[in-house]
């Protein structure tokens, strides 16, 4: 049943796959076919009957408007070819009305059932083209704009050829005959070069100003290959589908970041191919320039702040991440007497194992309810943005660490693995209130242990909010009043206590940033744009394609 039900999905997955690429040639082909109809004289045998059934307004109404369609058919086409929702529809209407003015022109009957016969088996196929885009803001191809210029170019200068032995004359523009085949060929040239102009000035200035849409199944799947690879463990962020993605042209790197009101804030550093890093983030600058918009960069490491002053940002120090080197890592001695204890304490009464995403689903009710509680129990709500959420679609995309404790998962902790094993990184940290105390302390333990034995450098017990700032009289007036809130906001967040807590495992202090475009005037509405982005909505997240490849 198992293999059966893989069968099916491999046949829609190939179907879903395929149906765009055909459907985008072949609206290629009847825009082209199109074109090259009401450009060339109308039949002469046709003619008699034309002249008698159709005003001389109409033709030359049908044979404008047929130009335009043609040419929007012949664009709409990479539209197809890339899936977009957009396109779907307006290539089902421009085939419909392609084959009216077929009829209205020259009562050309077969280009007109061939054209509506395309649209009628474009339609039943709206499951094929699902990418949420908007047509205009496609990325341009070079390939793709090659051909559709080339194509028009050929046409163009095929009808010139076609009419050679008509002497060029300037009343050749306002001759309005059924029989004036040159005069509405020039006059069709005029419609191609207006509405791929029109197209074009739309890219120039439109384009840029709009932010890309939110990932759909076809990013989340580019997604996951690159995050796979990647040598941030934040990247993985990037699959929850909250975020928007600025790609690299070969899609192979990527930016993330969320956009509230004015703010656009990138959620860590680029990510993917080395060689795209400082191109992804001017041209994002650009965007959000044309946008009026002010660009910031939100938890950077030190290894960002050149290209980030580079971009005219600021960086202010927002805490430190605890980075445990897991090969030097010992509970030897009097400072790991607390944590001998608890792996004592734990010994013979609790496992510890680490999942695969392939086994995970059979685990996803249990974690479901260990998530639940540990909530409730916080009074807390799920974030997102720079934290993950329990997602069922996301959890099944990586590793999740367990403590079981006769058999029953009692606490969890999903695994942010790196490409080059330089890291392991952890997002969720769960447990189910009725488990002893300290268990997450044992599970931290047994991470740091098989992080050394699965070969990763480092363990990251994730980020100390404004630890390390310095209040001395000459500090930045942010390192002064972050210092203050983290020794006296105990009672709003237990900084102190969260750093002290992650000490035990005696890590190595790695300050984090967030680089905004200003001075400290400039961090109060961006920090209101990031507790903004960290409110979770409703809506679902990651796509049950993505899920079900992985």
């Amino acid at each position: 049943m198992a293999t059966r039900l893989n069968v099916n999905h491999l046949l829609i997955d190939a179907a879903t796959r395929l149906v765009p690429k055909l459907f985008g040639i072949l609206t290629f082909v009847a825009g082209v076919a199109l074109l090259l109809l009401v450009l060339t004289p109308i039949d002469p045998e046709a003619l008699p009957v034309v002249q008698r059934l159709l005003p001389l307004e109409l033709v030359e109404i049908s044979h404008m408007a047929g130009t335009a369609i043609a040419v929007l058919l012949i664009l709409v086409a990479r539209g197809l070819w890339e899936r977009v929702d957009t396109a779907w529809y307006m290539a089902i209407a421009l085939l419909l009305l392609g084959a009216v003015v077929s009829l209205t022109r020259e009562l050309a009957v077969a280009p007109a059932v061939v054209l509506a016969v395309c649209a009628a088996l474009l339609v039943p196929c709206k499951q094929a083209f699902r990418r949420k885009s908007q047509l205009l803001t496609l990325k341009v191809r070079p390939l793709w704009m090659g051909v559709i210029g080339m194509t028009l170019l050929l046409i163009g200068l095929g009808g010139f050829y076609a009419y050679e032995q008509v002497p060029y004359a300037h009343k050749l523009w306002g001759q309005f005959e059924y029989e004036a085949s040159v005069s509405r060929f020039l006059r069709g040239l005029v419609i191609m070069v207006v509405t791929v102009g029109v197209f074009a000035l739309y890219r120039l200035f439109g384009v840029a100003r709009a932010a890309p849409p939110m990932p759909d199944e076809d990013d989340l799947s580019d997604l996951h290959e690159v995050v796979s690879e990647s040598v941030n463990p934040q990247a993985w962020l990037a699959l929850l589908r909250d975020k928007h993605i600025l790609w690299s042209d070969d899609r192979k790197a990527f930016v993330m970041y969320g956009i509230s009101g004015k703010q656009w804030i990138v959620m860590g550093e680029p990510v993917g191919d080395e060689a795209h890093r400082t191109q992804l983030c001017w041209q994002l600058k650009d965007m959000a320039s044309l946008a009026k918009a002010k660009l910031s960069f939100y938890q950077i490491s030190p290894a960002m702040l050149p290209l980030i002053i580079d971009l005219g940002l600021t960086p202010y120090k927002i805490g430190e991440e605890a980075m445990v080197d897991v090969n030097a890592f010992t509970t030897a001695g009097k400072k790991g007497i607390n944590l001998r204890q608890t792996l004592k304490k734990y010994d013979g009464t609790a496992t510890f194992e680490v999942i695969p995403p392939e086994q995970i689903e059979p685990e996803l009710p249990r974690l479901r309810e260990v998530s639940d509680i540990w909530l409730k129990s916080k009074g807390a709500k799920e974030k997102k943005y720079s934290l993950g959420f329990f997602d069922e679609t996301y959890i099944r995309l990586m590793p999740v660490a367990v403590v079981r404790m006769d058999g029953k998962i009692m606490a969890f902790a999903n695994l942010w693995p790196t490409g080059d094993r330089s890291e392991l990184s952890l997002d969720l940290m769960r447990y189910d209130t009725d488990a002893p105390h300290g268990i997450m302390e044992y599970l931290f333990l047994q991470l740091i242990f098989y992080s050394r034995d699965a070969g990763y450098r480092y363990f990251s017990l994730g980020l100390a909010p404004l630890a390390g700032l310095e209040a001395g009289p000459l500090s930045p007036l942010w390192s002064k009043l972050g210092s203050l809130i983290y020794t006296f906001g105990g009672e709003i967040y237990n900084f102190e206590g969260l750093r002290a807590y992650k000490e035990k495992f005696r890590p190595q202090w790695q300050p984090r940033y967030f680089a905004i475009a200003g001075r400290e005037t400039a961090l109060v509405p961006a920090l209101i744009a990031l507790a903004a982005l960290g409110v979770k909505s409703d809506k679902p997240h990651p796509a049950k394609a993505l899920v079900k490849k992985a």
